[in-house]
């Protein structure tokens, strides 16, 4: 736990490493490009310093210089927050300090998670396999890739927004039944006024330029209608993860987005008035005059 300006704690993850040789393997995304990196490194060499992640700062207006105070086996203690990284584990709520101060604050000593570093031209495959062969089975190791870690998150991800694609497509085919539907009807009650309009002269091209005309202007006002209401969901669905979470998510609009969602509806729109326009063109004039 750490504690709040106010007297309350709030629990987090704290993570230890070797300060040396973990930036000899990877590296701290700094939110801040005006933090040092080695100067960073050396203050928790040094001790009594700590790393949070974006999300604490945002969430409670922590900030690079600012006293944390962490509870330890001898109490709360304060660090010096020494830079601000970016680390979503565990929700963002972590914080990284040394070796040397976990095992002098929390009397832990095993580490859980070794990271290694390879020669590029090292088949990382090779590497695991001989990793596995020397260490794995004596020390109950789990190997894992970035590689083979970042596939597996992109997979979560393909398979979560692929709920949202079947809903979109279902939303659409919905939207072009109805438009096929709106139209159809729309034809029969305007049959003896296109009949009067193809007696006059109306060419059936101009007649099925009529209808399309018609479909482009409902696609144009139905993609904006949903465009206008998806960005004011997403904002409320934004308003109340920033409640929940504590910290900003920043509400970018998609413009290039925006621009293609309004030329699909009405690409969308168009074909499913080819129909009811077709079938407005083949009409017979003189039944369209005497239809009732």
């Amino acid at each position: 736990d750490f504690q709040l300006p106010d007297g309350k704690t709030e629990s987090i993850n704290i993570m230890a490493i070797d300060p040396v040789t973990y930036s000899r393997v990877t590296d701290f995304v700094f939110s801040d490009s005006k933090i040092e990196p080695q100067q960073a490194i050396e203050s928790l060499v040094n001790g009594n310093s700590v790393f949070i992640s974006s999300v604490l700062s945002e969430k409670y207006g922590l900030r690079v210089g600012d006293t944390f105070e962490i509870r330890t086996r001898q109490g709360f203690r304060p660090f010096i927050i020494s830079a601000v990284v970016v680390d979503f584990y565990n929700q963002g709520l972590v914080a990284n300090m040394s070796w040397s101060d976990m095992r002098k604050y929390f009397r832990v000593n095993d580490a859980s998670t070794f990271l290694v570093s390879y020669n590029p031209q090292v088949n990382p495959a090779e590497v695991q396999n001989r990793i596995d062969d020397l260490y794995g089975k004596r020390y109950r190791l789990i190997l894992e890739s970035n590689s083979n870690i970042r596939d597996r998150i992109f997979t979560l991800i393909d398979q979560a927004f692929l709920m949202f694609d079947l809903m979109a497509i279902i939303a659409v085919v919905v939207a072009s039944l109805g438009i096929i539907n709106t139209l159809t009807i729309n034809v029969l009650e305007r049959t003896r006024e296109i009949g009067m309009l193809r007696a006059i002269g109306m060419l059936r091209s101009q007649v099925v330029r009529m209808i399309l005309a018609e479909a482009t202007l409902m696609g144009l006002v139905g993609g904006v209608l949903g465009i206008v209401f998806g960005i004011l969901l997403a904002r409320i669905f934004l308003f109340g993860m920033t409640s929940m979470s504590g910290y900003r998510l920043d509400f970018i609009v998609p413009m290039r987005g925006i621009l293609t969602g309004i030329f699909i509806s009405v690409i969308i729109a168009q074909l499913a008035a080819f129909i009811p326009a077709r079938r407005a063109a083949r009409l017979n004039t003189l039944e369209a005059i005497h239809y009732e």
